[in-house]
């Protein structure tokens, strides 16, 4: 049962509710993890979410190659975090994706499951191995 998750943020809420009812976290709830396992996993969640919005014709028609410099990187994820956390996960993932940059969709998932690590952590979900 989803427990009322007062003070989240949109992505945080919809992730919360992956966690409890997603199949994939199954292990991570039943069983205390060290952080980098539990952090493996929420990657690999959000990398299927990636690939799964990678197939949607509507990304394929919009995405276009771009080369962004080097001081753009950090502005750039921070937006795709911004709205993953703001109006979804999935929203994020599509800005991330349009812009067809392994390394920054790397980054933004390795960011995106430190954040919602940290958060399982707050939130009680998980605990710690030490």
């Amino acid at each position: 049962m989803i427990e009322e998750v007062q003070g989240l943020k949109k992505g945080e809420r919809e992730f919360m509710k992956h966690f409890e009812e997603h199949p994939h976290f199954e292990s991570l709830r039943k069983e205390i993890k060290k952080e980098e396992e539990a952090k493996k996993e929420i990657s690999a969640f959000l990398k299927n979410l990636s690939e799964e919005i990678e197939k949607l014709p509507e990304i394929k028609r919009e995405a276009e190659i771009h080369h962004e410099s080097l001081e753009d990187i950090s502005s750039i994820l921070a937006q795709a975090v911004y709205t993953a956390l703001e109006n979804g996960i999935l929203e994020g993932i599509a800005f991330i994706k349009k812009l067809q940059n392994p390394y920054l969709l790397d980054q933004f998932h390795d960011i995106l499951a430190g954040h919602f690590y940290d958060l399982l952590i707050k939130r009680g979900k998980l605990k710690p191995l030490k």
